[in-house]
């Protein structure tokens, strides 16, 4: 295929070449399909759009998460369905758009399209897919926005003729024995040709029952003035594309810096999509006319508002202000209010894909950045596919998953026995991306070693001594992803304790390691001024004190988190005034150890209660404090409640969600909280039944909530 088109280049050097790109039986040679073809400017048919909207979820109104993952992956084919645009899906997670099938290296490589001679025609298909209660009006709507998205992406968009009349083949999926009938397309607009027959049974029996149902519902029967309306907004659609060349991007560089998106993350709105394309000053004015663009398609049956960042200056495009739908006429923008200025409100009425546009004036101004949302993102190498550790220790089963720690790396701890040999791989749950292990020969693990996943084979690793270790996964870089595997203890083998004037700087008092590189140790203290360090028996192996010789850095009160120094140091010096039980949190996980200070009981004397859902926000259920910990159990009903950790008058404690993006509770896991939080917390109760809450700290500002199902 390369060669042919060298070659006929060479005679026209303006002839575009595209095709399928299926993979299919092969002898042995390179195949031309989609991925081998990615960056050879060959377009292969994007069947990754083609499903997400086709499959009808993008447009079902229920907030699930296969809309969710379905608008996820109609982002990703807007921004030319690259295999490195960076995006933000709907369970939070930052990763390239390979995660959500994106292949393409250049828009050149990418065919949109939702319907073509296979299959249904889309009008057809969404018979099948859309909402059994949606009205005629709403059925055209739904077509509207489902043949309007690839026209508002980037890449080549393919029609197949008549899809912007409702074409229908009444119901057949395969109409290539099915003659003029079924295939007809009425130009005059008084037919869409649905329901003109009962289809050829070779491909469509099994459905037959499915579509005699539809043939008599008057709100899948379009009429003359329905055909008229779909084929005039589709023009326009087809026009506002043309007006701009920003639609048109010719390099993967240019989508990567110019299409952002603005309605993301967990808490976005379902079936709202915001894309913006910037072309502000500094950037190659490629649209002199405007200075970025905003789209939004509002598949959802209700008027739905995005509020954008820096969104400024943008009006709703002059041929849909003037469109022959009233509808997409009341879309509007608004400029930021006084409580958020500077950042707009797009607002758009259901069903409706609306685009507004900043125009420019006389000379190139500022139009909105693609990261003006997302910010500068971490990106997670495998997105929202679970990693796990799958091996001998556990059955080979997906119990010990990988947590994602920021920068490519992601984390898992395991206790290993002495001198058994262990094989695993690192791996999904399908064995498919990723499925990772080493060459065959070369498949030993050493401890402390960084070891190059670049193979297949299953890995073998011994360890010397019983203990937890550390698996890091590295994938910041995809082309040499490596594996480290150690004691998550960094002070395995030595005794770690704390050494103060409350213990006469002895050895009375060890710091237990709980994981996760953390040190604890809960220990009486009388009221006094008191100077201490953290430090080994021996003093030299571990010692830990105040980073420099100033009160700044040296002088704490229970609640303080101090940096220590990298090696010995002057005494941390420690103010108590009342006398009880502390904890102290020696933290080895970042990038500078901390020690802090807290009172064991965090909160203190005050009550404090479960307040939510299950039982009307009272304070019928309360906390019982035991060995550092809050904990409680009551019935739960099965579904969706919400709740926070408060005192009775939520004055002085009222903890919730860090924020609206993490306020789920998955049961069995610590979730993160913050007082002073305006978010509930939200537990999803698989059955109705008895459930235990328990609240950790000692940092009564950000402790932890454990919800287990009984």
């Amino acid at each position: 295929m390369l060669a042919l088109e060298t070659a006929v280049k060479a005679v026209d050097s303006d002839t575009y070449f595209y095709g399928e790109g299926w993979t299919a039986p092969d002898r042995g040679v390179t195949q031309a399909d989609q991925i081998n073809l990615a960056g050879s400017q060959i377009g292969t048919f994007n069947d990754r759009i083609r499903e997400a909207i086709r499959g009808g979820a993008f447009f079902n109104g229920l907030g699930d998460g296969d809309q969710l993952y379905a608008g996820d992956r109609i982002k990703a084919g807007l921004a030319g369905t690259l295999n490195n645009y960076i995006l933000q899906d709907s369970n939070g997670v930052t990763s390239t758009t390979s995660s959500l099938g994106g292949y393409a290296v250049d828009p050149a490589d990418i065919i949109n399209y939702v319907s073509k001679h296979d299959g249904e025609t889309l009008w057809d298909k969404f018979n099948y897919e859309l909402p059994g209660d949606l009205s005629l009006a709403q059925r055209v709507r739904a077509q509207n926005i489902g043949l309007g998205l690839p026209l508002m992406a980037q890449g080549i968009p393919f029609l197949q003729m008549g899809g912007d009349l409702l074409r229908s083949k009444s119901m057949d999926r395969n109409t290539y024995d099915a003659g003029d009938w079924f295939n007809k397309i009425d130009f005059t607009k008084q037919s869409n040709n649905f329901n003109v027959g009962l289809p050829l049974a070779q491909d469509n029996q099994g459905a037959w029952e499915t579509i005699g149902s539809f043939a008599y519902s008057p709100e899948r029967a379009a009429s003359m003035s329905d055909v008229e309306f779909a084929g005039e907004v589709f023009q326009e659609l087809l026009s506002i594309r043309a007006d701009s060349p920003l639609f048109r991007l010719t390099t993967g560089e240019d989508i990567l810096a110019r299409v952002g998106f603005h309605n993301i993350g967990r808490s976005q709105a379902p079936g709202v999509i915001a894309m913006s394309i910037d072309d502000s000053a500094g950037m190659t004015d490629i649209d002199p006319m405007n200075d970025a663009l905003m789209v939004i398609v509002n598949a959802s049956y209700d008027e739905q508002s995005v509020s954008v960042n820096t969104a400024t200056g943008f009006a709703l495009h002059a041929t849909q202000a003037s469109s022959i739908d009233s509808v997409v006429r009341g879309a509007s923008f608004a400029e930021g209010d006084v409580d958020n200025p500077g950042n707009g409100l797009f607002t758009v009425p259901a069903q409706t894909i609306a685009v507004f546009v900043k125009a420019q004036g006389t000379e190139q101004g500022m139009g909105i950045s693609a990261f003006a949302t997302a910010g500068a993102p971490d990106v997670v190498p495998y997105g929202s596919t679970a990693v796990y550790l799958r091996g001998s220790m556990n059955d080979w089963g997906t119990a010990t998953e990988f947590n994602y720690e920021g920068d490519g790396i992601y984390r898992a701890t395991y206790t290993l026995e002495a001198g058994t040999e262990y094989n695993f791989k690192v791996a999904n749950a399908d064995w498919d991306n990723p499925n990772l292990g080493g060459q065959a020969g070369q498949t030993a693990v050493t401890e402390a070693v960084t070891y190059s996943l670049d193979g297949g084979e299953n890995l073998q690793f011994t360890p010397a001594d019983t203990a937890l270790y550390e698996f890091i996964f590295d994938a910041a870089d995809m082309d040499n992803q490596t594996l480290l595997i150690s004691k998550d203890n960094p002070f395995f083998g030595t005794q770690v304790y704390l050494r103060g004037g409350m213990n006469d700087w002895g050895t009375a008092n060890a710091m237990t390691y709980v994981g996760d590189k953390v040190f604890t140790a809960y220990i009486d203290v009388a009221a006094g001024d008191y100077e201490f360090k953290v430090a080994s028996e021996d003093w030299s192996t571990v010692d830990f004190g105040a980073p420099e010789n100033t009160d700044e850095a040296r002088n704490m009160v229970p609640g303080d988190v101090f940096d220590t120094s990298t090696g010995g140091g002057d005494n941390f010096r420690l103010a108590i005034t009342d006398a009880e039980e502390y904890a102290f949190i020696f933290d080895t996980s970042g990038m500078t150890n901390t020690i802090a200070v807290f009172k064991s009981q965090f909160f203190g004397a005050t009550p404090v209660y479960l307040r939510g859902g299950m039982n009307g926000w009272g304070t019928d259920n309360q906390f019982i404090y035991s060995q550092g910990e809050y904990s409680l159990t009551l019935d739960v009903s099965a579904g969706s409640v919400e709740f926070k950790v408060a005192d009775a008058d939520w004055a002085n404690i009222n903890i919730g969600a860090v924020d609206g993006d993490n306020k789920a509770v998955t049961l069995g896991a610590p979730l993160m909280m913050l007082q002073g939080s305006n978010d509930n917390l939200v537990l999803d109760a698989p059955a109705t039944g008895s459930y235990t809450f328990t609240v950790r700290g000692p940092n009564p500002l950000s402790p932890t909530v454990t919800v287990t199902q009984n």
